[in-house]
């Protein structure tokens, strides 16, 4: 009987191959290039997102003064009749500090000038609506303007902006408008920490006192401009 032993030598069979030393470190090269290419488009995508509700909350608290403003639940802002300014060029808020302390609305912020909106609450218990710590917390700043009067109860237009709490702390300079640059409310499209120097969101509306007149509204948009 001739019996044929296995050979000792020569090739493993093919369900026991491995990868070589030289495979293995292109599968790692190939890897890490993937990771580097779709990195930022991810990073891009979670920095939109977060942006997006940063942009919902302020919205909400836009709203939130408008509605205050128009029922005097909220004092009317400052209203001044420089047409070189109107609304969208008047002044922004100064940064560095945030300062809620109104004995009858801790709303009320920087001598009543900006007005807080307050969605997580007072978690640092000390009896403050807005913190400048907090990421959702949101300030309103109010600028009225009527080209034929300073005075709130004959009618206004409404500009408002909104910022981040945390646009008022040391070290972050709210950006001011010019007359050849004007204030624009930050992109949505962003990175997760976006830019605090400007507002989330800007929007207008016309105020009517319930004693306003017609005649004050009609000499409101018939007057000229200089």
């Amino acid at each position: 009987m001739n019996i044929q032993h296995p050979s000792q030598g020569g090739n493993p069979p093919h369900s026991q191959a491995g990868y070589t030393l030289l495979e293995g470190l292109m599968a790692v090269i190939v890897v890490s290039v993937m990771l580097l290419a779709i990195g930022p488009v991810i990073s891009f995508s979670v920095g939109t997102r977060f942006q997006a509700k940063r942009v919902e909350l302020a919205t909400q608290a836009a709203r939130t003064y408008i509605d205050g403003v128009k029922s005097e639940a909220i004092p009317a802002p400052v209203v001044i009749n420089d047409s070189t300014k109107k609304v969208n060029g008047q002044d922004a808020p100064t940064g560095g500090s945030l300062s809620c302390d109104n004995p009858t609305n801790p709303n009320l912020c920087n001598n009543n000038t900006l007005y807080c909106v307050d969605f997580d609450g007072d978690k640092n218990n000390d009896g403050k609506p807005c913190e400048t710590d907090s990421s959702v917390d949101m300030v309103v700043q109010g600028v009225g303007y009527n080209a034929s009067s300073t005075d709130a109860t004959k009618g206004y237009q409404l500009g408002v902006r909104v910022y981040r709490a945390n646009s008022f702390v040391p070290g972050v300079t709210i950006k001011q408008p010019t007359a050849n640059e004007p204030l624009t409310p930050d992109s949505l499209t962003t990175n997760s920490l976006g830019n605090r120097s400007l507002p989330l969101v800007q929007m207008s509306t016309e105020v009517l006192p319930k004693d306003a007149t017609f005649q004050n509204i009609k000499d409101r948009f018939e007057t000229p401009s200089p």
